[in-house]
């Protein structure tokens, strides 16, 4: 069933896209069908069979194995690298389940393991280090402890979390999905068998973008991790259908599922609230376009664009290389649009370029600037003026500074 039954009519003005309806790209000319996003960009969505079959794919070579702490020791194998022993079996850990181990096991240093195995000259000794470290602090804890060892057939271990901890499986919320919203397309779809990150592309069976030509559309970002890195969530989104890389041009924050992996968790509620949560998202999508667009309002007056950008860097706390990376996109991409527009376009595109958890990152800052009101942009303009050299050396790298 499609759960949203009445169409969300966008609106957005007509001339903003209508060139897309001519434009040549490799997988044609002009908008696909029953979407609205050039057919370049749909080229690169996948379906919903596409991603499950990933997803059963990844569920045959994993097995989760719940062991006391008794029969959990930390050793070297025999190509000495450190690993995880469960009886005769041993699972090499990725950073992000030794960090877990770390933190749950209470070794002094919660990243010192990591740090020990990222030497470029990590050795045997190094992996002897951390086996004594580890196995000291296994001592420690109440041998009759359970822990769940997410562990896959090429011998990792990706997850060290308590019994307690309840994956939602990936393959049951993209079934949701699709039930909810069948027609919708996979967009950016990243992650890796364990992590979803991506969004659904909403088809024109559940937006009447009318006669409108805008290349401005709504979405819906998706996310949930079998292995605790990020909870099952759901946030309406923006994109415009020219990006033919892309880009999400910001986010704006409704109702939102936050669910965390933890106790009996009841699928049928579960499914439930999703649904509620489609049908309260959607119809903030047209509003969000047109705020989107007031965005050319807050234009830059006699303030160059290199120090508006300087003091959102700043005010956002967006790190040197990332910083230095938005700049270069608004360069190449964003330098017609001395305004604000401009800017949230340029912090998006740049979040393309680095891994899930920065772009995701982005998206959201692009999705709070669009909240922004006179007073905030009179405030930012502010500070930009008043921005010096030695200013643009502390928020970008010394090649764009």
């Amino acid at each position: 069933m499609n759960y949203y039954e009445k169409k969300i009519e966008m609106t957005a003005d007509a001339n903003e896209g209508s060139f897309v309806k001519t434009l040549q790209g490799s997988a044609g000319v002009g908008f696909a069908e029953n979407q609205h996003v050039h057919k370049d960009w749909y080229a690169t969505t996948i379906s919903y069979d596409d991603a499950l079959e990933v997803a059963e794919r990844a569920a045959t070579e994993r097995e989760d194995i719940l062991a006391p702490v008794r029969d959990i020791q930390a050793s070297v194998n025999s190509e000495d690298e450190f690993v995880f022993s469960v009886g005769d079996r041993e699972f090499k850990p990725t950073d992000h389940s030794l960090q877990q181990f770390s933190i749950r096991s209470g070794v002094p240093s919660s990243s010192v393991l990591r740090e020990l195995r990222g030497q470029e000259d990590y050795d045997q000794q190094d992996a002897d280090v951390m086996s004594y470290l580890s196995n000291n602090a296994l001592r420690r804890l109440d041998q009759d402890k359970v822990f769940r060892l997410r562990t896959y057939t090429d011998g990792t271990c990706r997850a060290f979390v308590t019994d307690k901890y309840a994956p939602i499986d990936n393959r049951w919320y993209l079934e949701t999905l699709q039930e909810f919203m069948p027609e919708g397309r996979l967009s950016h779809w990243k992650g890796d068998e364990d992590t979803i990150y991506g969004n659904i592309l909403l088809p024109d069976t559940i937006i009447d973008y009318s006669d409108d030509d805008s290349d401005y559309g709504g979405m819906i970002s998706i996310g949930n991790c079998e292995i605790g890195k990020r909870r099952i969530s759901q946030t309406p989104s923006l994109f415009r259908s020219i990006c033919l890389n892309g880009c999400i041009w910001g986010q704006v924050k409704g109702k939102q599922i936050r669910r965390r992996h933890i106790g009996d968790i009841d699928l049928g509620a579960l499914k439930v609230e999703i649904g509620e949560n489609i049908e309260y998202q959607l119809p903030l999508l047209p509003n969000a376009i047109t705020k989107f667009l007031e965005m050319r309002e807050f234009e830059n007056g006699d303030v160059s664009m290199k120090n508006i950008i300087a003091a959102v860097c700043k005010d956002e706390r967006i790190g040197k290389r990332e910083a230095s990376e938005v700049l270069v996109q608004y360069a190449n991409h964003e330098n017609h649009e001395r305004n604000l527009f401009g800017v949230i376009n340029a912090i998006t595109r740049a979040g393309q370029e680095f891994n899930n958890a920065t772009w995701l990152k982005f998206d959201e800052i692009g999705g709070s600037l669009i909240e922004t009101n006179d007073s905030r942009w009179s405030s930012i303009l502010k500070r930009a003026e008043s921005m010096q050299d030695a200013d643009f050396s502390k928020v970008f790298m010394s090649a764009v500074a």
